[in-house]
């Protein structure tokens, strides 16, 4: 512990605040590094760094003035910063300034350009090759269509000839044959390379699997197939497919209400935003045909674009001018919110905005916008009554942003690394599915790019009942949430183990009594129904001239969620039957959390067969 730092300021007793100065914008920022504390004696401790590891000996002053040097700011700014808040040092200006050059020295305060070049180092990796372009399809044949018609627009310029599979959930025999045809006709149009997995081919694929990997008879099939969920949503069987059809690979995967070309909003720009709490953008539009048309057409391969990111670290990114951060655009942040901005960080997945359709089931969103979104959100009552269904909007970032956990389907997938299933049951699964991989690779990234994909839903939908009523949380964000606020932490490096990990706590949840089980339903139900009124109160307490029709449906929200906290009605989650009881309610978290935890049990050995079979177990469907 070689690091000492013995300055010592002596407090005067002046009560003159000094003046603030005003920032020189050339001038270079500096932030503390965020680190752990242990005293030595009254008057020393010792400061552990958590990034690096490193000790340093310094007295209780100088941790003072570290600690109020938190965020990026100039050296000026720090020091006038400390001489405020600290009692008594208004006369010790150059004292405060050699302490502050002497943690530069020590590396204890971090520059703007260091930072920078930081999160720009990493050993270069060449990424693993697309295997397919993945579009998950059920029942919706003009969806399809509209789809594999802009597909074969972008195929035409770009003669990309990429490799085309259809995943086909339909039920309807009709939609099937449909689907079928599309794809002929997709194919004579294109010549692309294309591959149907429909409910045959899914069997196919279940028996080749279980004959290598037979521990997992029972569960692929709840994985891949029919889980047994009956009208519950089922996307997340399609998800997995393209997991296991990829394994060792990249792949892109879309929806069949999704529609090229990615659009991206005037006024977006390069470089990468390092404020993980930068808001996204949302407008708003008269109609659908308006949402399409709104923003320009990227210039670029869209594909290539997500692919140019998934699968490298972000400290290649970083060194490009389209990712660079801005040295500016750190003013303001601590370290200790840049943790994930480190150059080795793995991006596993990119993810996009949306223009059209909202992604979302509740409109309960576009009441935590800021006050000049809502003011757009608001401006009449006849856009506002259509704005609260969003079926018209655009939704997305206007700089790119890494992030470790995404809510939406993500674009393309770096799947040469372990990425863990998704529940195949219920809606949530793209968020669950964030949630857990993040959990199985600690420090990888998510890239959200500055633009949109077109998304038009087979009808516009109501969205607003389900916004003014009390908010009832789906299995699959009760499993995410839990994930990420009250699992321990996990020291195991390897994916499959930490999976394994999850596995056993879910088990340990469908374990419980069944009073324990409707204690613990009944605490997340609390939870999410506060936490929602909390929002919502601070948002009504913050817009004292919002029109009266926002006020209104705000103080709905929170009255709806109110009743619910109060009630003594069973705690069903938002995908359980209506009518389930507290016994039914206790069963289906039984079941519900076994199911999962027996996929996530299997899942390494499926996926690592796959890796293994490579192309060959697409090129046999």
């Amino acid at each position: 512990m070689s690091n000492e730092l013995g300055y010592e300021i002596n407090y005067g007793s002046l009560a003159v605040a000094p003046a603030q100065p005003r920032p020189d914008p050339d001038a270079p920022l500096y932030a503390s590094e965020d680190g752990v504390v242990a005293s030595l004696s009254n008057n020393e401790c010792i400061f552990l760094v958590r990034r690096s590891g490193d000790t340093h000996v310094m007295t209780f002053q100088v941790l003072q003035a570290l600690d109020q040097s938190r965020e990026f700011r100039t050296l000026d700014e720090h020091a006038a910063r400390i001489l405020a808040t600290i009692p008594g040092l208004q006369a010790q200006r150059d004292g405060v300034t050699r302490v502050l050059e002497s943690l530069t020295t020590r590396g204890l305060l971090v520059s703007d350009r260091d930072f920078i070049q930081r999160v720009a180092a990493a050993t270069p990796r060449e990424p693993a090759p697309l295997r397919a372009v993945f579009i998950r399809a059920c029942d919706r044949p003009e969806q399809l269509a509209r789809l594999l018609e802009s597909l074969a627009d972008y195929e035409r310029r770009t003669r990309a000839n990429r490799h085309y599979v259809l995943l086909d959930d339909s039920t309807a025999r009709d939609a099937i044959n449909r689907h079928r045809d599309l794809l002929r006709e997709f194919a004579r149009a294109t010549g692309c390379k294309l591959t149907y997995v429909g409910a045959a081919e899914r069997a196919r694929l279940i028996e080749r699997v279980v004959r290598a990997v037979p521990q997992a008879a029972m569960v692929l099939p709840q994985l891949l197939a029919d889980a047994g969920g009956g009208d519950r949503f089922g996307g997340g069987r399609a998800w997995n497919t393209a997991l296991l059809l990829s394994a060792g690979a990249r792949f892109v995967m879309l929806d069949d209400d999704h529609r090229l070309p990615l659009r991206r909003l005037d006024d977006a720009r390069d470089g990468l935003d390092p404020n993980p709490s930068a808001p996204p953008t949302t407008q708003f539009y008269r109609n659908i045909d308006n949402a399409l048309g709104a923003g320009e057409e990227i210039d670029r391969d869209p594909f290539e674009l997500h692919l140019e990111a998934v699968g490298r670290p972000l400290g290649t990114l970083a060194a490009s001018a389209r990712y660079a951060i801005e040295r500016t655009s750190l003013r303001g942040l601590p370290l200790s919110r840049l943790d994930h901005l480190r150059g080795d960080a793995p991006v596993l997945a990119s993810l996009h905005g949306s223009y059209g359709s909202s992604r979302t089931e509740s409109g309960a969103w576009l009441y935590r916008l800021p006050a000049a979104e809502r003011a757009e959100f608001t401006r009449d009552r006849d856009g506002y009554l259509r704005n609260v269904e969003a079926g018209s909007i655009w939704y997305g970032y206007r700089q790119a942003r890494a992030t470790t956990a995404g809510t939406f389907t993500p674009f393309a997938f770096d799947n040469s690394v372990l990425l863990p299933c998704t529940n195949p049951l219920g809606r949530g699964e793209d968020a669950l599915f964030a949630r857990v991989m993040a959990l199985c690779h600690p420090g990888a990234l998510m890239l959200e790019l500055p633009v949109a994909i077109g998304h038009v839903q087979e009808s516009q939908r109501k969205r607003s009942p389900r916004t003014l009523a009390a908010h009832t949380p789906r299995f699959n964000y009760f499993i995410g949430d839990f994930v990420q606020r009250q699992l321990p932490e996990f020291n195991a490096a390897d994916p499959a183990q930490r999976l394994g990990l999850l596995a056993a706590h879910l088990r340990d949840i469908g374990a419980a009594s069944e009073a324990g089980r409707l204690r613990q339903l009944r605490e997340y139900l609390a939870y999410a129904r506060a936490d929602l009124i909390e929002h919502m109160q601070g948002q009504y307490d913050s817009a004292p001239d919002a029109p009266v029709y926002w006020q209104a449906d705000v103080r709905s929200i929170i009255e709806a969620n109110g009743r619910a906290l109060i009630a003594k009605a069973p705690p069903r989650l938002g995908d359980w039957p209506a009518d389930a009881d507290d016994a039914a309610s206790a069963r289906l978290l039984r079941e519900d959390t076994t199911r999962l935890a027996a996929a996530y049990d299997a899942w390494p050995a499926l996926w690592t067969h796959a890796r293994e079979q490579g192309e060959r177990l697409l090129g046999a469907l």
